[in-house]
């Protein structure tokens, strides 16, 4: 008869439960973007802010009056962004996504990731 541990079964439970969430994780992203796909906003003009390596590049951007800017999530890991002047965000952007938000009056616009608030940036809009 085999006998088996409670010792063996743990150790082999922690690696199968690392690789399940990866797959289930991997699975659900690919479905949502394929799904989403035709929410991204491309970037027509104006400036451009990447999210990579859990940062905004560039942190802080000055543009003119009636500029947007486009944020594209360039990370592996899905991110957001809120304004501290409370203008609409967007609480998921996934890997790929982009979002836009055109600025018509000067001032300086701080802003965060919605899911890891650490993440910040500003946008300066100069006056003309």
């Amino acid at each position: 008869m085999l006998a088996v541990s409670k010792m063996q079964i743990r150790k082999h439970l922690l690696p199968l439960c690392a690789v399940m969430g990866i797959l289930l994780t991997s699975s659900f992203t690919l479905a949502f973007r394929a799904h989403t796909a035709h929410a991204a906003t491309p970037a027509k003009e104006g400036a451009k802010v990447s999210i990579a390596n859990f940062a905004f590049a560039p942190p802080e951007i000055t543009i003119a009056p009636g500029e947007s800017v486009t944020w594209t999530n360039d990370d592996g890991a899905p991110h957001g962004l809120e304004f501290d002047d409370n203008a609409p965000g967007t609480n998921l952007l996934l890997p790929g996504a982009s979002f836009s938000r055109r600025f018509d009056r000067p001032g300086t616009y701080d802003y965060n990731c919605s899911v890891h608030p650490y993440m910040t940036g500003r946008v300066v809009v100069q006056p003309q």
